[in-house]
């Protein structure tokens, strides 16, 4: 995706050289001349990247062999060495095997289904929750926003926990209180104590869309992680509507608390396998590690070069005070001053609202006021919505296909602007399908015909989430944890408000014209992937942030 997205990771400052001799806008080659200026009018960090600087050349990067040979070779040197990998270092995450590497990205692909899967299965029970408590059903439905908010606020947490401690501790605790949780939850006496812990689950939940897309980066170069995010992409955009078909028939049969407990066994489960199978793979954490490994036998061979070695991230690493401040500021900053990040932000908050209100318009459109299907048969309706981002998939090779001709054309340098070209037909399949969905929602109509319309919707939420994710991600590089920070914080404080009225603008506009109003909301969106496609080089050049990466020469985890 929060590389996901999701998200503050790895946001230091990287240095680089803006080439003239390459640097061009639109097919248009920019003198040299203005380079020069360019590079003197980098704004400071305080309101936007600093002077670049010629990367390296005041510091000695060796690896674990050449520091070690080296400080045999000049025992009582004290020049500083900074430890980074070598080029074929096992350590590295990007070194893995392939297979290694697809496992973990499904692993933590798996945990991010899982917990969409645990946000959305409580619309199934809502109804049975409401008669047992007395409750109103917007009341109810605070069972599902709540979850979400957490959503929106754990990623502002966990992120700066994620860069300091490492990725893999976040991921081990925060989901095991995810575990705890559902206990309350399954005992649960007033409807209170289901709101308050349906929001701490989605707290701890969180840590998937914090943490997925940065291990995904971790572990693959830019131009090799194609189908690593689709995976990604995938488990972000079918999670949603496959809750709602485990969940139905479970409460149907066997009644809501029960949910609770399956739900408890699930993801218990995937702890254990997380906990014995799942490694750190922050570079950052790593090198760290390594580096006090190399310390320790410089010292035990009484080299003096122990005293000065430290990884290669060392000058740039803040303070977990300072990782705080930078999350609870610098994406707002993006949010409201860059161009990208709030496009984004708008049109992935709109497509989360439509994916959660279905949550509450599913059952109108198929239930016994619709259909009349039961609560087991109007969770499989949304069969569709999760089928369509897997047919959608399927067809991603042809989308990183583009990107990778475009690329070589570049002379391997990235191409964010052609990780948008497939999302120049697919922002026209969110319109098209609303509509349809919308006129085939009578009784009368067959029940199959809506659903292949919710099929065509999901396809184009996945590839259009995918697309601009990936578009923010190549944009922003090391700045890209708060740009992605802000981007799901607006998602998911949407996602949170759009099903409070959902239901309400169903029964008043009629279900007809309700998913008609979505519908031509959906058209106002369709420009933005032609503006980030043809328009997206001048938004970067003009970005202080993005438009230190403007090159496209570097590929360091995000």
């Amino acid at each position: 995706m929060n590389h996901h997205p999701d998200h503050i990771q790895d946001e230091q400052r990287s240095v680089t050289t803006l080439n003239g001799s390459q640097l061009s806008v639109e097919g248009r080659k920019i003198p040299p001349e203005d380079i020069s200026a360019l590079e003197k009018n980098i704004e400071s960090p305080q309101s936007g990247p600093s002077k670049v600087e010629h990367a390296g050349s005041d510091k000695l990067m060796l690896s674990e062999e050449e520091a070690l040979a080296r400080a045999r070779d000049h025992p009582q040197d004290k020049e500083p060495i900074y430890l980074t990998f070598s080029k074929d270092d096992n350590e590295n995450p990007r070194n893995w095997t392939h297979g290694r590497k697809y496992y973990i990205t499904i692993l933590v692909s798996t945990l991010n289904v899982l917990t969409c899967i645990c946000a959305g299965g409580i619309s199934s029970a809502s109804t049975d929750i409401a008669a047992e408590f007395n409750a109103s059903a917007e009341v109810t439905t605070l069972g599902l926003s709540m979850y979400i908010l957490g959503f929106a606020l754990g990623p502002m947490f966990f992120a700066p926990l994620s860069e300091y401690f490492g990725r893999n501790p976040i991921y081990v605790w925060a989901w095991l209180l995810l575990v705890i949780f559902q206990i309350p939850l399954a005992l649960a006496t007033n409807i209170e104590t289901i709101i308050i812990c349906r929001f701490i689950q989605g707290f701890f939940g969180s840590v998937p869309l914090t943490n997925t897309g940065g291990t995904v980066s971790d572990l693959w170069a830019r131009n090799e992680c194609g189908n690593a995010m689709a995976i990604y992409g995938l488990s972000s955009t079918a999670g949603p509507p496959i809750a709602l078909v485990i969940s139905g028939f479970i409460v149907q049969n066997k009644g809501w608390r029960l949910l609770f407990w399956i739900f408890m066994a699930i993801l218990g489960g995937f702890w254990i396998i997380m906990v014995f199978t799942l490694p750190e793979t922050r570079h950052t954490i790593i090198l760290d590690k390594k580096t006090k490994r190399v310390r320790k036998a410089m010292q035990k061979q009484g080299l003096q070069a122990a005293t000065n070695i430290r990884d290669a991230n060392a000058d740039e690493k803040k303070g977990l005070h300072t990782l705080v401040a930078i999350t609870l500021t610098r994406p707002f900053r993006f949010l409201f001053t860059e161009p990208i990040t709030f496009c984004a932000a708008i049109y992935n908050g709109f497509i989360y609202g439509i994916v959660y209100l279905f949550n509450e318009a599913f059952p109108l459109v198929f239930g016994p006021t619709g259909h009349g299907f039961s609560t087991g048969e109007w969770g499989l309706s949304f069969l569709g919505l999760a089928i369509g981002p897997l047919v959608a998939a399927l067809f991603h090779p042809l989308q990183e296909s583009y990107y990778l001709r475009r690329a070589a054309a570049h002379g391997g340098r990235g191409s964010p602007e052609a990780r948008m070209w497939m999302s120049l037909g697919g922002a026209f399949l969110l319109p098209l399908s609303l509509f349809w969905f919308g006129w085939t929602s009578y009784a009368s109509v067959p029940w199959i015909v809506p659903v292949v319309a919710s099929a065509f919707f999901g396809a184009g939420i996945y590839i259009i989430i995918l697309a601009i994710l990936t578009y923010v991600v190549d944009s922003y590089q090391t700045y890209s944890a708060s740009a992605l920070a802000g981007v799901i914080l607006v998602r998911n404080l949407v996602g949170a408000g759009f099903p409070l009225f959902g239901q309400q603008m169903y029964e008043r506009l009629g279900y007809e014209w309700a998913s008609t109003l979505l519908a031509f909301l959906a058209i106002l969106y369709i420009p933005i992937p032609f503006v980030f496609f043809y328009r997206g080089e001048t938004i970067r050049l003009r970005s202080p942030w993005a438009r230190e990466h403007f090159n496209q020469d570097e590929d360091k985890p995000h």
